[in-house]
């Protein structure tokens, strides 16, 4: 098996829920504590609630883009140990409008149990061509913050031990109630 096999598989099944906007399939794949680094600006997640809602409100937004057929090729893999690993994807979406999105983002990785889950994303600009239009190629996580940042509870900022890491359990209804 190669060294980055387990991870590539892991993305295939992350794309699949990703591409399908389906929360629960997402958030199952997401450990705790999470963070997410967009537009320079560091949140922690300590709790599945916040975090699955937020990732309600984000899929709902990226719905109303007209967002369809996210596909990824791999960027860069790198396993840092043997539990923890990051990658960078690219990705390119097309919109109902058919417009595509084109970006990259950077997700931090832990096994827990034998299984990749996902720790962090982070959201970051590329260079852009002079003639690409700024406002077309945004980051979508960068335009949905700009949309979103009223609707979202942002969790309270406290310090998390990395150590301490939980899964996220497959059904939330108990924390929607």
């Amino acid at each position: 098996m190669d060294q980055t096999d387990d991870l590539e598989a892991f993305f295939k099944r992350f794309a699949m829920a990703y591409t399908r906007l389906d929360v629960d399939g997402v958030s199952d794949l997401f450990c705790l504590p999470f963070f997410t680094l967009i537009n320079g600006e560091k949140t922690n997640w300590p709790k599945l609630e916040e975090l699955y809602h937020t990732t309600c409100i984000l899929f709902d937004w990226y719905k109303q883009q007209g967002f369809y057929d996210a596909r990824y090729s791999i960027v860069s893999m790198l396993k840092l140990s043997r539990d923890l690993a990051t990658a960078r994807l690219r990705w390119r979406v097309i919109l109902n409008d058919g417009s595509p999105w084109e970006y990259c983002t950077s997700y931090q990785l832990k096994r827990i149990d034998g299984e990749w889950r996902l720790a962090g994303v982070i959201q970051f600009e590329e260079k852009m061509h002079p003639q690409q239009d700024p406002a077309q190629l945004a980051h979508p996580l960068k335009r949905a913050e700009k949309a979103l940042r009223h609707l979202i509870d942002i969790p309270e900022q406290i310090e998390i031990q990395l150590n301490d890491v939980v899964l996220a359990e497959p059904s939330v209804d108990r924390y929607l109630g």
